[in-house]
């Protein structure tokens, strides 16, 4: 019997569609897009503002649509960094819920952690000992991973929007992101050799520019090698261009183009902190990991 699922992803910079249908235990992708909605963007006290809250409902309302139109049995919407901290983010929850009908599951840092892991374990079966990053716009977390089990998690508040709402300048940025990976002190586990996989926009943005990309093609970005010297002139492009230079560079997201050098920053400071030479592109985020884990939501 087939069952399809619509699971969308409101995350702290991007709103994330997918659409899958089940046949015995096989999941297959019927459907993938990605919006920017700057959900973070501005976003002080614990407060989300006005235009960012209209963003994110144009985007939802436009994916609900498309959910319909695929007949899905389930439409399951979820929030991360910045819905887990927002004081107003039921403006958002009791809007969907009013107009849809539809439940708004903030997950826990736990929960976001869970389901990465769970999407890219089965995504890269091949490796074992792994170091698996998800770059997003609030948080970055972080999974160190032994013999196929987690040794450390860790959600650590180093987000693109987060670093852009905090910093103007690109120096101070480098200071936090160091002081922040230092304090989880996951290098401090490691007496092994590991792999490294990266995930999030970030990762699979630069994947895309370095390929030359102008459409985004997730099978052309996912797997694919991003390097130590790749990151660092990412972080000198960007910090020579203007955000509209960049735009054209990212004619596929040019909305991304203010977070670009944070990004690249994070990254950076990762690769140094773990002595990281390369890493694998996964466009595989925490989505597919929900897809194998339902539980919750049914």
């Amino acid at each position: 019997m087939k069952k399809t699922i619509s699971i969308i992803d409101m995350g702290t910079n991007s709103v994330l569609l997918l659409i899958a249908e089940k046949q015995n235990t096989h999941w297959s992708v019927l459907y993938r897009d990605a919006k920017t909605s700057l959900l973070g963007k501005g976003m002080k006290n614990g407060l989300l503002t006005g235009n960012a809250i209209k963003r994110a409902k144009n985007i939802l309302k436009g994916y609900i649509s498309v959910s319909k139109k695929f007949n899905c049995s389930k439409i399951i919407i979820i929030g991360t960094s910045a819905s887990r901290e927002a004081k107003n983010i039921t403006k958002i929850s009791h809007w969907l819920k009013i107009n849809y009908g539809l439940p708004f599951y903030i997950l826990s840092e736990n929960e976001e952690i869970k389901y990465i892991y769970s999407a890219n374990i089965k995504e890269f079966p091949e490796l074992h000992n792994i170091l698996i990053f998800d770059v997003g716009g609030g948080s970055t977390e972080l999974i160190l991973i032994y013999n196929n089990n987690i040794l450390v998690q860790k959600s650590l508040k180093i987000g693109v929007r987060r670093l852009n709402n905090q910093f103007l300048k690109s120096q101070p940025k480098t200071n936090y992101i160091k002081e922040m990976l230092n304090k989880s002190r996951i290098k401090n586990k490691i007496s092994f050799s590991f792999d490294t996989v990266g995930v999030g926009g970030t990762v699979t943005t630069l994947v895309a520019v370095k390929n030359k990309l102008q459409k985004y093609i997730p099978e052309k970005v996912h797997k694919q090698i991003l390097t130590k010297v790749d990151v660092s002139e990412f972080v000198k492009l960007w910090s020579t261009i203007t955000d509209k230079e960049a735009k054209k560079l990212i004619p596929f997201d040019p909305l991304r183009a203010d977070v670009l050098l944070s990004g690249s920053l994070i990254l950076k400071e990762i690769f140094n902190y773990f002595s990281i030479e390369k890493i694998y592109a996964s466009d595989c985020g925490l989505q597919f990991g929900m897809l194998y884990n339902l539980q919750r939501f049914s």
